[in-house]
């Protein structure tokens, strides 16, 4: 199978001069104050304890998951191609648009990703029904849960149905939960307490989205201890460093700035489909999460892309994602006032 060009967003690098980055989906409100202490407190003299067994007791008390349900890796990347190796996943099923690293680490893998259509006449939200009865297809369900780019949701009670039906299957299940604490009334939506009746499930999560450090490489990911045994036994030792096990010992327990990123972006977001809303040839897709999908009606993302970067904002091209074509692009939510002056570029470029 061919990949699409490989891209992701925050590609900063390709640009002169300072961008407002918009492509990249990061908390706007920057990282936990604790960060900058903590990191001064880093060991690079020694190697990180080899099981992480003080940063995975962090893990356990944020989400009430025990120590043996908890992996943790270079970011959620590093266990999304865990997953694919391990269970040798080579045919997923994998509703898109979604996250290009999903079918990556499947082709890499040797295999080819079986992708779900998800429809824009439905606004990109998942029909259960019918993604169920196309399970026999595929030997694995991948699914974004917030999905990436489509910032859409489905619930505990839906991860159910799907973890039921795949079961019956004997079927590997992966739910990226990477964007999950930005979603209003997250508890309702999570997966985490899944993991205790079903062996074949497991939760991938990142620090790098909500708690705002990409470049720190922290992921973890949860399951039934045997099914974290296997994937720990192909896994390779010291993935995550000195500074990221330290930082994530703590930045769990901030609880006043996690309650404080959830509500602005979810006021923000309101804000954001409101005014792009307004804007004639836009379409502006409802979302869940600290991103929105956008379609222009006529430009192609490629010419507003190129006009946005001419006035100091970066964008994420989505022609890429499977299923979306030339006039798709995403952006991030962040603080007002370069919300704004996004709002109003795009005012100008789509009058």
């Amino acid at each position: 199978m061919s990949m699409r060009p490989y891209e992701h967003g925050g590609n900063v690098y390709d640009y002169e001069g300072e961008l407002i980055d918009f492509s990249s989906n990061i908390n706007p409100l920057g990282m936990p104050k604790c960060v900058f202490d903590i990191i001064k407190k880093a060991d690079l003299t020694r190697y990180p304890d080899i099981k992480y067994r003080s940063l995975k007791e962090s893990i356990a008390q944020y989400t009430g998951i025990s120590q043996e349900s908890i992996i943790v890796g270079n970011g959620a990347s590093e266990l999304i191609h865990l997953f694919v190796r391990t269970f040798k996943v080579k045919r997923p099923i994998i509703p898109s648009p979604s996250f290009l690293e999903y079918e990556r680490a499947t082709c890499v893998n040797g295999g080819e990703p079986i992708c779900f259509r998800l429809e824009e006449r439905e606004g990109f939200k998942l029909n259960l029904g019918d993604l169920i009865s196309h399970l026999q297809c595929g030997d694995s369900l991948i699914i974004g849960n917030p999905n990436n780019p489509t910032g859409q949701v489905i619930s505990a009670d839906e991860a159910t149905d799907l973890l039921k039906a795949a079961d019956a299957l004997n079927m590997p299940v992966m739910i990226d939960e990477a964007f999950i604490e930005f979603v209003k009334e997250c508890k309702n939506y999570e997966s985490l307490s899944l993991v205790e009746k079903y062996d074949n499930l497991f939760v991938v999560r990142a620090t790098t989205k909500f708690f705002g450090m990409p470049g720190l490489r922290l992921g973890y990911g949860i399951g039934n201890p045997n099914l974290i045994e296997r994937l720990d036994s192909n896994k390779e030792p010291w993935t995550v460093n000195a500074f990221a096990d330290l930082v994530g010992r703590e930045i769990f327990k901030d609880s006043s700035y996690i309650e404080e990123s959830r509500m602005y972006i979810n006021n923000e977001i309101d804000y954001m489909l409101s005014a792009l809303n307004k804007i004639d040839n836009l379409v502006a897709f409802d979302t869940k999460v600290n991103f929105l999908l956008l379609k222009s009606k006529y430009a192609k993302a490629s010419l507003i892309k190129e006009r946005l970067v001419e006035r100091g904002i970066l964008i994420r091209d989505a022609s890429n994602f499977k299923y979306l074509d030339d006039r798709f692009f995403r952006v991030a939510v962040k603080r007002r006032e370069e919300n704004e002056r996004l709002i109003e570029a795009l005012k100008g470029i789509l009058p």
